[in-house]
């Protein structure tokens, strides 16, 4: 067997342990008499006029020279099949590389998106999850307040950056809050997101009632001393809880006045506790696409509707598809709101279906006048001043 056929055994790693020691041995030998024959040349070339015999000089050069470039042969062989199996090893070990960065990104992250809460879902051109499900929790929880904007950055891995604006009413001021979903937990807000109401605001909202505010004879009077241009945010309670024809009727008769939401009874009134709900009377403005006609959540939205329809029933109809959406919609429940939990909204649903829908008291918007009118209606039993402004342009 010629030693071409040797070497190939050995690059292949098909040689026997004797072949590989050969070979092994041969290229060591071949390394040491390359060293020797190039150091011998240049010995050779700067001691060339102290030679004795030119031919004889000549002639052994020849030799040499002719060994030493069927030796360079043989090294650039064995250097390039070394060469390319290195580069095919580099290579090998990239693709894996290459592979693992994509099945981490287009395969792992997403599996981990689809595992836990995905604000991104798209609901229509212009609506995702996280600013459908933001706004019906905004509108159920927050008096005054309603959700404009929402955004959403993926950081991969159940991740990912939010972005939320929230509209204040009566101020008419925009404010947006940052946050953080991380696996299926709302890692970060900023710390005045949530806007509950307090829980005395209303004279019957939350057990057990105080009467620190029962008098409020002192806010009337200041409210006599406002110019009348003046626009005021007042939070109205009721002697007891009154039915969606009779919040309808007040509606109607004062229609000068905004009713931005309306609080209602979600369990027993000697029992009633956290957290509070209710709905804004007039449609948010925020249009959330497929809702419109929807089958699972009717009059989810309330702009756009017809005046000369039942309002009583839509209203009723209303709070209960704000309720049913946020039951449907466990994930983000699950994110951990502050006293927001899905046992509340299955309570609060049946309640409802059981008692009809009641209200205990509403915050209205509108001018001193209007404020003090409402103020005098049979339902009502006292006010408490939340927000003044010198005229509907102030902010």
């Amino acid at each position: 067997m010629s030693f071409k056929d040797l070497y190939e055994k050995y690059i292949n790693n098909q040689a026997s342990e004797e072949e590989i020691k050969i070979v092994e041995e041969e290229i060591e030998k071949n390394e040491i008499i390359s060293e020797y024959l190039c150091n011998k040349i240049d010995d050779d070339l700067f001691n060339l006029g102290n030679s004795k015999d030119g031919e004889d000089f000549g002639e052994k050069q020849q030799i040499n020279s002719n060994k030493k470039c069927e030796e360079d042969v043989l090294l650039k062989n064995i250097n390039r099949k070394i060469r390319n199996k290195f580069l095919k090893t580099i290579l090998a070990s990239v693709v894996i590389i290459i592979g693992i960065l994509a099945s981490a990104k287009y395969i792992i992250s997403p599996m981990m998106d689809a595992k836990y809460y995905n604000p991104s879902i798209k609901k229509g051109d212009f609506t995702t999850q996280f600013l459908t499900d933001i706004s019906v929790f905004t509108e159920l929880h927050f008096p005054g307040i309603i959700t404009n904007y929402t955004d959403d950055e993926s950081l991969g891995y159940g991740k990912y950056n939010v972005k939320i604006g929230q509209n204040d009413i009566f101020k008419n001021t925009n404010t947006t809050y940052d946050g953080v979903i991380n696996k299926g937990s709302l890692e970060y807000i900023e710390n005045d997101f949530y806007k509950y109401p307090s829980m005395n605001v209303f004279k019957y909202g939350v057990y057990p009632f105080s009467c620190g505010f029962d008098d409020d004879t002192g806010q009337l009077e200041e409210l006599k001393k406002l110019p009348s241009t003046s626009q005021v945010s007042a939070y109205i309670s009721f002697k007891k809880d009154i039915d969606m024809k009779e919040i309808a009727k007040m509606i109607e008769e004062n229609k000068d006045l905004y009713f931005s939401w309306v609080g209602i009874r979600t369990c027993d009134k000697n029992i009633q506790q956290l957290p509070q709900m209710g709905f804004e009377s007039s449609g948010t403005g925020v249009i959330l696409e497929s809702f419109k006609n929807s089958k699972d959540y009717p009059y989810l939205e309330l702009g756009g509707i017809d005046e000369d329809r039942n309002r009583a029933d839509i209203y009723e109809t209303h709070f209960k598809s704000l309720v049913k959406y946020m039951i449907d919609n466990k994930a983000f429940i699950e994110l951990n709101h502050p006293n927001s939990y899905i046992s509340s909204y299955e309570n609060t649903l049946k309640y409802v279906e059981e008692n009809g829908v009641k209200s205990y008291g509403v915050l209205v918007n509108g001018s001193k006048d209007g404020i003090l009118k409402l103020r005098k209606n049979k339902f009502v039993y006292n006010l408490i001043i939340d927000d003044v402004k010198v005229s509907s342009y102030s902010h």
